[in-house]
């Protein structure tokens, strides 16, 4: 049977997305991550706005007109917050939500029309494990490794804790046993997780405990987004001992005002959230920090909104996603004033050009450094990758190959990164 998978969102979506794959590419089907015609479709979805949650409904009548005939299974968030509007679209077979997705593989090849029931998330008590991470046939030169599920914060403007449940952490042995494994056969792991702070905290272990068990492992470790609060000298200690850390920290922030970070229940004010990324600066001098932005919260006033942008030239992101605030039904904030679209607008396109400014500041003060780049695709005359760091880098082709680890000096500002020369391949390769 040919199957082909969707994955919209977050990078924990396409972890579990690219373990069903391997389950049942295992069991002797084609599976295809490109949009084409197949037996059927696996849709992963995402509802972290109202947006990401409309374009995962929308993309049921896209599948349906790649082959009519095919049957769509769908998954995620967008299923988990609302099933009913997937339940009734036509070649839908089945709906499950955040858990369960270890089901779809036998679900597929039992081809039963069943339409699930989506069960509630608060009985999501303990971390589901993916039933196959046995196959290493399939070359990258990047692998994620979920680590954790679930959120305990509660930000007023979030459905994830909702939809995602509690905190549940992945068993430390589990977890060093799958990146032995993938380090095997990629450069590169990227640890991630909904929280990925809180992983250890419900089974009387921390990040310190996990990192230490991951410092000898051939391959770059990446950690995704995690919070400001499990930043401390100890867990500086042990990352600062590891070289295979990439030193690219994405802090999640959401705003950089303090009334605003009340009201989003962020507990932690700017002045917090500085010492710690002065922290990483102090001990990664040429460290990439970056975090997300939601423009226009409700309640945020344009002086809230001035706090901001001073906080964040003052921080000097290397670069920052940005994020109209987007009303999820069934939060705190959803029973807030909004603030009106025209002025959520001004401050989106405001703050861009602060990000881009902020961005080729940083790109710029690469100029002369000589670093580890990992090359992962072609792009016209050029080979593409990124430091540890993770800023981007293009070399010109000369007789290397794409999933090589090479060091190269940074020439100049380029594109969206950097322009880079070839110094040699590393001397693991």
């Amino acid at each position: 049977m040919k199957i082909a998978f969707l994955t919209l969102g977050c990078k924990v979506n396409q972890y579990e997305a690219d373990e069903i794959a391997r389950t049942l590419r295992s069991r002797g089907h084609e599976v295809v991550t490109d949009l084409e015609p197949a037996d059927c479709f696996v849709l992963s979805t995402c509802a972290v706005t109202n947006e990401a949650e409309r374009k995962s409904r929308q993309m049921i009548a896209k599948l349906q007109k790649l082959n009519p005939n095919a049957k769509i299974f769908v998954c995620g968030c967008a299923s988990q917050n609302n099933a009913k509007n997937f339940m009734d679209k036509p070649n839908v077979e089945v709906v499950v939500g955040t858990a369960g997705k270890n089901w779809l593989p036998d679900l597929i090849e039992s081809a039963s029309k069943g339409n699930y029931v989506v069960d509630p998330a608060c009985d999501y008590e303990e971390f589901e494990e993916n039933s196959d991470t046995q196959d290493t046939k399939t070359k990258r030169t990047r692998a994620y490794v979920k680590i954790q599920d679930g959120c305990n914060n509660f930000c007023s403007y979030c459905l994830i804790p909702y939809i995602r449940g509690r905190s549940r952490s992945r068993d430390l042995e589990s977890i060093v046993v799958e990146v032995y494994r993938l380090a095997k056969t990629h450069h590169e792991i990227v640890l991630t997780g909904i929280n990925l702070s809180d992983w250890g905290k419900d089974i009387d272990m921390n990040l310190c405990d996990l990192l230490s068990s991951l410092s000898t492992i051939n391959a770059r470790i990446r950690l995704s987004s995690f919070e400001m609060n499990v930043i401390t000298p100890e867990l500086i200690k042990v990352m600062t001992s590891m070289p295979n850390l990439c030193d690219h920290f994405h802090l999640s922030m959401q705003s950089a005002c303090d009334n605003t970070l009340k009201a989003m229940n962020r507990k932690y004010t700017v002045a917090e959230f500085k010492k710690k990324v002065d922290m990483l600066r102090a001990a990664y001098p040429r460290c990439a920090i970056t975090t997300d932005l939601i423009v226009g919260f409700p309640g945020e006033t344009d002086e809230d909104f001035a706090e901001t942008m001073s906080n964040v030239a003052s921080i000097g992101f290397a670069d920052m996603p940005l994020f109209p605030y987007s009303r999820r039904e069934g939060t705190v904030a959803s029973g807030m004033k909004d603030v009106d679209g025209e002025t959520v607008k001004k401050r989106v396109a405001q703050i861009s050009k602060l990000r881009d400014t902020l961005k080729k500041n940083f790109l710029e003060h690469e100029y002369g450094m000589i670093y580890e780049v990992l090359l992962e695709q072609e792009k016209g005359d050029y080979l593409v990758g990124h430091a540890k760091n993770f800023t981007k880098v293009y070399l010109p082709k000369g007789g290397i190959e794409p999933n090589t680890v090479v060091m190269a000096r940074i020439e100049k500002p380029y594109l969206d990164g950097v322009k880079g020369e070839f110094v040699k391949v590393c001397e693991d390769e």
